[in-house]
């Protein structure tokens, strides 16, 4: 094998020492303005390196000037500077290698249109020169004296702020209006652009070059840069932590000093200005900048307090081998060798930095998901949810099963085998479900009988004061528009299911396919629900009793679902109506064992069994003793267009208990019911829960 030439065009400077104490030196590539850090071997190698030279000779030769070293070494060597494009290719050959090149990196457009919607660099302009030129005019602001001069007018400003709080409150809440957030949103380009020639005339004023200023995307969310990767050769550390501070000192000091200004200012639209840069460089600097979790200024200057190059990459590559010797015990040497204490500073900071991130990127797609329209919004806010966070799980995933022959049976792995298998069964299998519904005791068993569905009196089966027993006929209905809803239904199914059958031939309709058969499953649920009505329309009596509040009620009368046609009473007994949400419904069963705790503290608690459920959602709060304004736990609205109402902010359904044993109780009590419930899976809760929600947001 011949060594390669190397680029004439390559530098070569001393760095800062590693954080082990050994020299390091950096490699420049002034072509990518990039920098490569050389350790002691590698900079001899570079030293001595001599192109067109068999690698053999070379090896001897370099072990002769005490470099210890062998032809494997070498190779390596050659491949990162193959890798990264620092040596000449014979003549003729360099551009079929740079093409060779880009075609193994290159992806899919699917994959590249992902990753340009998720982050892309623009860069703006080449401030090199300019920033020569005035950086003798701005140098001042960077001494001592003017430094704590801001500090004194700042300290007096905030005071200010704090005897004027009541106007500072009322001037905040303009932000959360329309003329707030655009003069919020031109005062941050201003504060961000300050910022960023903090960055650049400090990284000048230390002699670096300052390649560009630009604006990179993040998920289409702006932000400026300043490329100021020639502070790498600075060797003082606090130049370089100094330049890394100064975009988030610059907004402080401007902060300090609109804060100053405001207070002395009189109401006005100066004023508002000085609040505005005041307010938007503390929230920028604090809570955006300053965060040490995402490659913004406060990860350099943590990076760089820390005295550790490429943080991020060293943390996660030490974290993810924790995790597999945590789970596996696979005895792998650490990417790295440092110390203890060290180690698990960087392990602690990558596990922070993934919490943070995963909060972070899922806020991103859920306010990315509300701006766009809905179909957009779902797929972004899968895109998201998918490249950062599913992605690295799949990856890390993807290396475990690379390394199952290694895996072996010790303490770790039968450890882990157990919570997985604990986790499992706590999450698939289906538990005995407890629900607590809110209650109301009522001393007389009493229902009150209502049409299921707008309809005309058929017949009329008893009188007031008569005694009735359980399931005997009571009213019986017929409804005109009902049978003719039922039977449009029908020609709608049929229609739809041959519209299916035609389909079910051809594979090019896949999307009409899919919607028939959605439409045909709601055309179907539908006149399942006029069906139950329909059957309801021949109203029985639900209980044992007397005829009471008997309605003035005819023969082709026409009654409402909302009108009460009459009572009947069971009296000498008592009974538990509770109200079930929602989301309880596929849970609540009968026949199960269950307990009423009356909420007054001085009676026993009730054994009952529950006996059935309502499914027509209560319009209005029948027990106001379980509504919010009266202390209870059911949050209602009570004016409905002006006309009073008990109405519950969400769906409830009633749900009745029959009691076990005899009470004392003679009153009205409220309370809670304990109940079993159906058994379930949290895992497919939790699914259904998810698709419910998709299909909700997606207006399917």
């Amino acid at each position: 094998m011949i060594i390669p030439y190397l680029r004439q065009d390559l530098e070569i400077f001393r760095g800062n020492s590693r954080e082990d104490g050994s020299p390091a030196w950096l490699l420049y590539d002034a072509v990518r303005n990039k920098y490569f850090t050389l350790g002691l071997t590698a900079f001899k190698l570079i030293k001595n390196w001599k192109g067109g030279e068999d690698i053999q000779n070379f090896e001897k030769k370099i072990n002769l000037e005490g470099i210890e070293t062998n032809s494997d070494e070498i190779k390596s060597f050659i491949g990162f500077l193959q890798q990264n494009n620092l040596i000449l290719q014979p003549s003729g050959q360099n551009v079929n290698y740079l093409l060779k090149q880009k075609n193994s990196m290159k992806k899919s457009w699917m994959l590249n249109l992902i990753h340009s919607y998720l982050f892309f660099k623009i860069p703006l302009f080449k401030p090199d020169e300019w920033l020569g030129n005035n950086l003798s005019k701005v140098k001042s602001l960077g001494s001592a004296k003017f430094r704590n001069l801001i500090y004194i007018l700042g300290f007096i400003g905030i005071c200010l702020v704090i005897q004027q709080f009541e106007i500072f409150k009322k001037t905040f809440l303009y932000f959360f209006t329309f003329n707030g957030l655009m003069l919020y949103f031109i005062t941050l380009i201003l504060v961000k652009c300050l910022h960023e020639l903090g960055h650049a005339f400090v990284a000048k004023n230390y002699g670096c070059r300052v390649s560009a200023i630009g604006i990179a995307f993040l998920v289409f969310f702006p932000f400026l840069y300043t490329d100021t990767t020639d502070a790498w050769r600075l060797r003082n550390h606090k130049e370089r932590l100094l330049i890394n501070f100064a975009g988030i000192l610059t907004e402080l000091h401007l902060a300090l000093i609109a804060t100053f200004i405001w207070g002395l200012l009189p109401e006005g639209g100066l004023k508002s200005a000085m609040f505005f840069i005041a307010t938007t460089s503390f929230i920028s600097s604090l809570l955006i900048n300053v965060s040490p979790f995402m490659r913004f200024d406060g990860y350099y200057v943590f990076s760089d307090w820390l005295k550790a190059e490429n943080l991020q990459p060293r943390s996660f590559a030490l974290a993810r081998w924790k995790i597999r010797e945590t789970l596996f015990g696979l005895n792998h040497k650490p990417p790295e060798e440092i110390n203890p204490s060290r180690r698990w500073t960087f392990i602690m900071y990558a596990w922070a930095t993934w919490l943070y991130r995963f909060f972070l990127f899922i806020g991103i797609a859920l306010l990315v998901y509300h701006l766009a329209f809905k179909i957009l919004g779902i797929i972004l806010f899968v895109i998201e949810i998918y490249w950062f966070i599913m992605l690295p799980i799949i990856k890390e995933l993807k290396n475990w099963y690379m390394m199952k022959s290694e895996m072996k049976v010790n303490r770790q792995s039968i450890r882990t085998i157990l919570v997985l298998l604990f986790l499992s069964i706590v999450v698939f299998l289906p538990w005995k479900s407890s629900l607590k519904i809110p209650a109301v005791y009522v001393s007389e068993e009493y229902s009150k009988i209502y049409s299921p569905y707008p309809a005309k009196i058929k017949q009329i089966f008893v009188s007031k004061d008569e005694q009735v027993i359980e399931g005997q006929n009571l009213i019986e209905l017929y409804s005109p528009d009902l049978d003719k809803n039922i039977s449009s239904l029908r020609r709608k199914i049929k229609l739809t299911k041959t519209k299916i059958n035609r389909l079910s031939d051809s594979a090019g309709n896949m999307d009409q396919y899919i919607t028939l058969q959605q439409r045909l499953i709601a055309f179907e649920s539908e006149l399942r629900g006029l069906s139950i009505i329909k059957n309801k329309l021949i109203i029985k009596s639900p209980i044992k009793g007397k005829i009471k509040d008997f309605s003035e009620l005819n023969v082709d009368m026409w009654v409402s679902n909302t009108n009460q046609l009459l009572g009947i009473v069971h009296y000498g007994t008592g009974q538990v109506k509770g109200l079930i949400k929602e989301d309880q419904i596929d849970r609540f069963k009968e026949n199960m064992p269950a307990v009423f705790i009356p909420n007054d503290g001085e009676h026993k608690k009730i054994g009952l069994i529950s006996k059935s459920l309502d499914l027509s959602a209560v319009e209005s709060l029948p027990y106001i003793s379980l509504s919010s304004i009266h202390n209870g736990p059911i949050a209602i609205r009570n004016s409905i267009s002006g006309e009073f109402k008990y109405r519950p902010e969400t769906a409830y359904y009633i749900a009745d208990f029959k009691l076990t044993n005899d009470s004392e109780i003679k009153f009205e009590l409220p309370g809670f019911v304990h109940v079993d419930g159906a058994r379930y899976s949290p895992l497919i809760k939790f699914l259904k829960n998810v698709l419910a929600l998709l299909v909700r947001e997606s207006g399917f």
